[in-house]
């Protein structure tokens, strides 16, 4: 009986204490180099623990400064050339595991940057944790930081809260009006939003996207759509491709009455994607075709223009297709 107490209760012990602490990785103070300021190596020191991520567990600069005066270092330059005497008193430390160093450098107008990480009980540089990149600004270096750490090993996976974002639409027919865009991607945006759908504000989609150069979105690769993703922090992008519209006067001689008389036939058909962000991959295209005989509805048309019959066209084409984006994001 009490062998089995004893069993029961180092089972809980094991189950309770036997997960290791997540590794505890330090960022030290950029090194500057070629004319970068202190605010620049600021903002760089401010990026990379922001987006330390991979499991490991972020200490403090204070924990850091402490550590390394224990050692008799008092810049970060020094963490990279390490003495034999240095390396040896690291492995007594507890405080980290490893060190974040990175150089800042500018050529001219472009920033250099090199990212590396020691391993604090040897001392050593890991040959596998180590990237580069050469970037025109910092806020371009912002964006490509995560992708740069994700491979290190050492970056933070995006984290989104079930939203979406739409795109704006490829128009592949010609001769269309300026308006079709626009009241097209509106016009989803309130059939997503009425149906619950949590969407990343329309008007700001494209700025975002805009000030980071990101254009020609129908051919991108999917590490594109990746990027778009945690740029919008959404989880899913919805755009559409609208292959024809068309609304058209047809002249009509009616023996009977021996009079011609006008009707006017509008064509929308496109399909829409569903993108996931987390691969980049299309996950759904829904197609959609509508044909509207305008003198079978039941509105009277007799005063509309041009502008009113294209409006009516597109709320019928997504009336057709809504309901099945609204299933593919839910």
């Amino acid at each position: 009986m009490w062998n089995k107490i004893i069993i029961v209760a180092l089972l809980a012990f094991t189950l309770n204490f036997g997960v290791t602490a997540a590794d505890r990785l330090a960022v030290s103070e950029p090194v500057g180099k070629g004319g970068v300021s202190a605010t620049e190596i600021e903002a760089l020191w401010g990026m990379l623990e922001s987006s330390v991520g991979g499991g490991y567990e972020l200490i403090s600069r204070s924990a850091l400064q402490q550590m390394m005066t224990e050692i008799g270092l008092t810049v970060s330059s020094d963490l990279v050339n390490l003495d034999s005497a240095q390396k040896a008193r690291m492995g007594e430390l507890k405080t980290v595991q490893y060190i974040l160093t990175s150089t800042i450098g500018k050529f001219g107008t472009r920033f250099n940057i090199s990212l590396m990480v020691i391993d604090a009980s040897t001392g050593g540089i890991d040959a596998n944790k180590s990237a580069s990149a050469t970037v025109n600004s910092l806020d371009e270096l912002a964006d490509k930081l995560k992708d740069m750490l994700k491979e290190m090993g050492i970056g933070r996976e995006p984290k989104f809260s079930g939203m979406s974002a739409i795109l704006a639409p490829e128009i592949k027919t010609t001769n269309t009006p300026a308006y079709l865009g626009e009241d097209f991607n509106v016009g989803l945006e309130n059939a997503l939003l009425s149906n619950k759908i949590r969407l990343h504000n329309l008007q700001s989609v494209g700025k975002i996207l805009t000030q980071n150069k990101i254009s020609n979105l129908y051919e991108v690769e999917p590490a594109m759509f990746i990027r778009i993703g945690e740029l919008l922090r959404v989880d899913f992008l919805v755009q559409a491709s609208i292959n024809r519209f068309s609304v058209e006067n047809k002249k009509e001689y009616v023996k009977s009455s021996k009079r011609t008389i006008e009707r006017h036939l509008g064509n929308i058909d496109g399909n829409i994607r569903i993108i996931s962000t987390k691969t980049g991959e299309v996950i759904a295209s829904i197609p959609f075709r509508q044909r509207v005989d305008f003198d079978d509805i039941d509105d009277d048309t007799d005063d509309w223009v041009a502008t009113d019959y294209g409006k009516f066209l597109i709320d019928k084409g997504l009336s057709q297709v809504i309901a099945k984006v609204i299933s593919a994001l839910k």
